[in-house]
Formats: C-alpha cells, sequence, structure tokens
C-alpha cells in the first residue's frame, strides 16, 4: 500500500463521495486520527456504509465526523487524510449555569449541575472538570466517577455527586480521608479540552469559586416557605420563599399545583435567587378558589437532606417507611 494524492474526493460532516470512480469498486475504510500506514491494520476502522452512484463510491458513516478532527481515508490501496475546519459562525461550547450558585456552601455538599451551551459528548468527562484549593492543589477523589455519567435528555445539564462516602460520617473513605471540602475556597474548573458533541472543544476553561461554610444535618421544611399570591384572572408568577437553598435537581418534577377538582394547575417551574426562591409560571390565568402545592419527600436540600430524612443518619425501616408515605403540601387560596 502506498500513500499517495490520487483520489478526487468530497467530504461533508455526514458523507465522503469519491468521485467518478470508473471501476465503481473496493471498499471504504475510514479511520479517526491521521493513522501510518504500518498501523492501519491494527486500527479499528470508523462504522459506515459504502454506496455506488452515479457520481462515484459513497461513504456515510454511523456517526457523523467530528469537526476539527482528523481522518484516514482508505481505497484500492491508496491512503489519504482529511480534517473538517470548524466553520466561522459555529458557537462554541460553554458552561452558562453553575447550580448551587450561591456564594457559600455547605462542606457536605452533595451534588453539584453544570449547564452547558449545547449538547456534550460525555466520554471521559469527568477527565475534564476538577476542583483546586486556595493555593493551586487539586483535590484527591472528589466526583463520584460513574460509569455512565448523569446527564439530561437534551445532553446539556450534568450532574456531578460529590463523593458521597466521603460526605457521609461513617463510611470508610469518609474515616480515612474525612470530607472532601473544608472552611476555605476552591475553584471548580471545567477544562477546555471537554467536547461537544460534535467534538468541537470549548475556546478556554471555565473557573467558579465558592467558599464553604458550615455543615448542614437539619432537614428542610416547608413549614417556613412562604407563598406570595398571585392575583386572580392574571399570569403573574406565584412565587414561593424557602427556608434555604433548594437542590437544583431535586426540584425538578418534583412539585405541582392542583385546584379543588384536583386537577393540575400547568406552568413552569423555576429556581431564583441562588435557588432560595421557587417561581411558577401559569400557562393560564388563575382563577378564584383553593390551591394546594404537592411537594416529593424527595426534595433535598444542598446537603442531601430531603424533607423526610437527614442525608448521613441510619432511620429504622418503621419509620423510615412512615416518612416516605408522608404527605407534604402547602395551601393557599386566590379570592
Amino acid at each position: 500500500m502506498q500513500a499517495q494524492s490520487s483520489l478526487e474526493f468530497t467530504f461533508t460532516k455526514n458523507q465522503i463521495l469519491i468521485k467518478n470512480d470508473k471501476l465503481q469498486k473496493g471498499r471504504i475504510l475510514v479511520f479517526k486520527g491521521e493513522i501510518s500506514e504500518d498501523k492501519l491494520n491494527s486500527s479499528t476502522p470508523i462504522l459506515g456504509k459504502t454506496l455506488k452512484t452515479d457520481n462515484g463510491i459513497l461513504f456515510i458513516p454511523v456517526v457523523p465526523f467530528g469537526w476539527s478532527q482528523k481522518y484516514t481515508l482508505v481505497y484500492n490501496h491508496i491512503i489519504e487524510y482529511f480534517k473538517l475546519t470548524i466553520p466561522d459562525s459555529y458557537e462554541s461550547l460553554s458552561v452558562t449555569e453553575i447550580y448551587p450558585s450561591a456564594p457559600i456552601l455547605p462542606s457536605n455538599l452533595l451534588k453539584l449541575y453544570i449547564r452547558f451551551s449545547r449538547p456534550i459528548n460525555t466520554t471521559f468527562v469527568y477527565d475534564h472538570i476538577r476542583f483546586i484549593n486556595v493555593v493551586g492543589d487539586t483535590l484527591p477523589r472528589t466526583i463520584l466517577p460513574l460509569e455512565n455519567p448523569l446527564i439530561s435528555d437534551d445532553r446539556t445539564l450534568l450532574t456531578l455527586w460529590i463523593e458521597p462516602g466521603r460526605q457521609k460520617r461513617g463510611l470508610g473513605p469518609n474515616k480515612q480521608l474525612g470530607p472532601v471540602f473544608n472552611k476555605e475556597t476552591y475553584r471548580l474548573i471545567v477544562t477546555k479540552d471537554i467536547k461537544d458533541n460534535n467534538g468541537v472543544s470549548m475556546q478556554e476553561d471555565f473557573i467558579h469559586s465558592f467558599s464553604i461554610g458550615n455543615t448542614d444535618r437539619i432537614k428542610p421544611t416547608i413549614d417556613d416557605w412562604k407563598i406570595d399570591i398571585p392575583e386572580i384572572n392574571s399570569i403573574s408568577k406565584l412565587l414561593i420563599e424557602c427556608s434555604e437553598s433548594i437542590d437544583y435537581g431535586s426540584i425538578q418534577d418534583n412539585i405541582h399545583i392542583i385546584d379543588n377538582s384536583m386537577q393540575e394547575i400547568k406552568g413552569t417551574w423555576q429556581l431564583l435567587e441562588e435557588e432560595t426562591i421557587l417561581s411558577f409560571q401559569p400557562r393560564e390565568p388563575w382563577k378564584k378558589g383553593n390551591y394546594q402545592i404537592l411537594c416529593n419527600p424527595e426534595i433535598e436540600d444542598l446537603a442531601g437532606n430531603n424533607l423526610s430524612r437527614l442525608f448521613d443518619k441510619e432511620i429504622k425501616n418503621s419509620s423510615n417507611e412512615e416518612s416516605i408515605n408522608q404527605k407534604y403540601s402547602l395551601r393557599f387560596t386566590i379570592n
């Protein structure tokens, strides 16, 4: 096999076309990376299918080619290399939001959420995320490296579990290493090497600073929540002032509003003001009547304590079952 430049071919993200090949035969092989001839036999080609067309031979990859990624094309003993150039109009990946957003977090913080501007590639995602202390040292064993990272359906919201074995008292990692955080300032680093689903990296590292305060080992309660009741016949937002910051992930699909007929009021929930205020925007104007706000017991604070139990406290089966079945609701009336 000889490497030469004798193929007339074009390529896009979704295909390669070898033009006007009179022989109309031969299998197209495509490899990720710039592979030398002596290493081709030990390399695995990209999955795809080869088709004959009036214009030549067509190769369609199962997964579209990535921007700024080098590839090796092999056809009829000829080797060619190509690379897709990122368009000038391409909007690079960035981090848009971090939850929790409060500047001071509990030392037993359990989860953290990173919102990206576009879908990400989660392969080796934990290699691109770390915490560093005030002197610039990377903290060891901070994130639980799940085999399948927790990512939203649209692949833009990544959930990070702060090592539960260290954050929960009495477990081996906690006894050996202590909790992940102490009372000082830290930085969360998302390196620019993280890629979107097109294989394009961020343009620069993302850095988020936060400080650590006291440990939180008190169950959250809705008894202290204050409701700002909207006006009748309006589509004003209903606001709930919580007594503390609420875990962003646990509130999703775990809070609902129903009317006297037990019909759910459709609308959109948001967490505002460092996740201390719940905002509900109804789809239709509010009507006169009595309403209930139903809260799932799984709603948590930042330390993983939910409405029915503490995160790092053992609960007997009987009391645990009773807590799970307990209903949590608030009532309000619109006149």
